[in-house]
């Protein structure tokens, strides 16, 4: 992008106004200079448009009727942007949308935010080697909101409706999620808030409070129903949770949480999807401001009394926690590799979760484990080297006979000996942290399987792929079950800082 100034001793002021017109253009999409006085679209490759360019006094601006975003344009996300009315929002494969920052200089100060609202829909389809991608249009965590979709499945709320969190209250009927009870509304578990696949969300997650916890997260789901398609999506460098699911029932496959600055997968309000093949990664020395910070956070509801439980089914993940094999020093938020608590079954299989600071699974109330909470084939890896004293769990069920759970320590750093790599049967290049473009990239294909275990009655629903025969999110190298994934594929990346996707 050239500067306006040297436009302007160029061609002229007018001149290079009509120039900047020519090459960015679309109905009541106003193209703008930015904070650092650049004009968006100028130099680039591809023409600009800004979403949102003219917001109502509340900074919302509306997609009220079917459109669809296409590859060879570049989108700006300006303000919070909706979609409502019952309309379709279709994203082409290849599309890239950036999201403005809250800079305050560019009206409104909202963050650029996509709002799926109840009734609407978006079909956000990528491809292995085309993804849609969300990014921020600062590449800075937390430079902007992120995406929210809202749905009408139930959720554990009194009144059957909900406020997201993230969004100042509109007053109007918009940023709800649920059903209102008392307008004769009721839940449909099978509501369909249409696809995400093939998605990468970069950059997301923006703060209304951080004392009461008011903020975006990278991907935002609100009572979203098991109609919807969810898979292949990846959240990464973002400044809250990555995937943030407030009831709902919607299932997913192949997620991907990398480097984010809260929890990595954070159930609430009675999430009662089931999601297979998923990564969470912590970097050790990520600046992390909020606490405490873990790789799942299961919640319940405000009233501990409520039976409604949040009771999300998850199997086949790696979970990397910020203490690697080398003892790094890390960041002193890092928490828990999975923290369950009140009002809340979440259940976990055929998992590993490795490296976390205090506890690689913990329990609000350790008695619930084996009536509330649940866990079978799960591997856990606490360090005890390096000034670490992590344990695995805080509960006494978790190695009960015939739930084939294992406990295991780390006590060394050694290339020998009980490593964290070597107890979990991962490489030591899972740890990879990739801190530029020639950084060698994490590989989580086990050096030694652990097997799987699938007889519990709660992943024979037909969901779940049961012929997988390894716990964590991948098998041994040729294991055909790892194609799945396409992880080598483009639609991966685990260093988006140096893509300039307008060009």
């Amino acid at each position: 992008m050239k500067n306006f100034k040297l436009l302007r001793s160029f061609l002229g002021l007018g001149v290079a106004i009509s120039s900047f017109f020519a090459v960015v253009s679309c109905q009541n999409e106003t193209p703008f200079m930015d904070a650092s006085g650049e004009l968006e679209g100028v130099g680039a490759a591809k023409p600009v448009v800004v979403l949102g360019a003219s917001p109502d006094a509340n900074g919302n601006s509306y997609i009220s009727s079917n459109r669809t975003l296409t590859s060879d344009t570049c989108y700006i996300l300006n303000g919070f942007v909706r979609v409502t009315n019952g309309a379709t929002l279709t994203i082409n494969a290849g599309t890239h949308i950036l999201g403005r920052e809250d800079d305050g200089v560019n009206a409104p100060v909202n963050p650029g935010t996509l709002i799926v609202e109840r009734g609407a829909k978006i079909n956000a389809v990528g491809t292995p080697s085309s993804p849609v991608v969300f990014s921020g249009e600062n590449k800075e965590v937390g430079a902007w909101g992120g995406v929210i979709i809202l749905g009408r499945a139930s959720n554990n709320l009194p009144g059957g409706l909900g406020e997201i969190e993230g969004l100042p209250v509109p007053g109007t009927t918009e940023g709800f999620y649920g059903a209102d009870f008392s307008k004769g509304e009721s839940f449909d578990d099978a509501d369909n808030s249409g696809t995400l696949q093939y998605v990468r969300i970069e950059y997301a997650g923006n703060s209304i409070d951080e004392v009461s916890g008011n903020e975006t997260n990278g991907l935002t789901l609100g009572s979203v129903g098991n109609g919807t398609t969810l898979d292949h999506v990846m959240v990464s460098y973002g400044n809250d949770d990555a995937f943030e699911f407030f009831g709902g029932t919607v299932d997913a496959t192949y997620l991907i949480a990398y480097r984010n600055r809260d929890d990595n997968f954070d159930t609430d309000q009675g999430y009662k999807g089931r999601i297979q093949f998923g990564i969470s990664v912590a970097a050790p020395a990520d600046n992390i401001t909020v606490a405490p910070v873990n790789g799942f956070e299961s919640n319940g509801d405000s009233d501990d009394a409520s039976t409604n439980f949040t009771d999300g089914t998850f199997s086949n993940f790696t979970v990397i926690g910020p203490i690697d094999p080398a003892g790094s020093s890390i960041a002193s938020n890092y928490n828990t590799g999975a923290l369950i608590r009140d009002a809340s079954e979440l259940d976990i299989f055929n998992s590993i979760i490795v490296g976390y600071p205090a506890y690689q699974l913990e329990l609000e109330t350790p008695g619930d484990f084996g009536s509330v909470v649940f866990a079978e084939g799960v591997t856990l890896v606490y360090p005890t080297y390096a000034g670490f004293t992590a344990q695995g769990t805080n509960v006494s069920g978790f190695t009960t006979a015939g739930l084939n759970n294992e406990v295991l320590s780390a006590s060394s750093v050694a290339p020998i000996g009980a490593t964290l790599h070597g107890q979990s049967g991962l490489k030591k290049a899972a740890w990879n942290i990739v801190n530029s473009g020639s950084d060698p990239v994490p590989d989580f294909v086990p050096n030694v399987e652990k097997g799987s275990d699938f007889t519990s009655s709660l992943l024979t629903s037909g969901f779940f792929n049961t012929s997988v025969d390894f716990r964590g999110a991948f098998g041994s190298a040729g294991d055909p079950a790892n194609a799945g994934w396409n992880i080598s594929s483009t639609w991966v990346d685990w260093y988006p800082a140096d893509n300039n996707y307008c060009n």
